[in-house]
């Protein structure tokens, strides 16, 4: 494609790695760079991955267990004694996951 020779240098020496002589992988939400998939995996799993614990009776989620607990105590009271379950949402592309490895598993096509 056709590009200003400035855009070229910076895309160099800031996005592509070309000079550093090493493979890197770059967070695309907080943009520090990791040696290997696997750090980087682990990095935006903890990092910008969010948790919810979703209702198992209705669509609504929540950033705690309380939250989720009280929803369904006034909510939905004759289900009062189920847990909420941890639901794991993807920061690069906002998919939901049941299970943490999937979303592991799930990384590998972002990067």
């Amino acid at each position: 494609g056709n590009f200003l020779l400035a855009n070229f240098e910076t895309h160099l020496k800031e996005a592509c790695l070309h000079f550093s002589r090493r493979v890197g992988y770059r967070c695309p939400s907080c943009a520090v760079v990791f040696g290997g998939v696997s750090s980087i995996k682990s990095h935006i799993q903890t990092s910008h991955c969010e948790v919810f614990h979703k209702c198992p009776i209705c669509p609504m989620a929540f950033k705690s267990a309380p939250s989720a607990h009280a929803h369904v105590y006034t909510q939905h009271p004759g289900f009062s004694n189920q847990q909420s379950k941890m639901i794991y949402k993807c920061a690069m592309c906002d998919t939901v996951f049941t299970h943490k490895p999937l979303l592991s598993s799930h990384f590998d096509q972002h990067l």
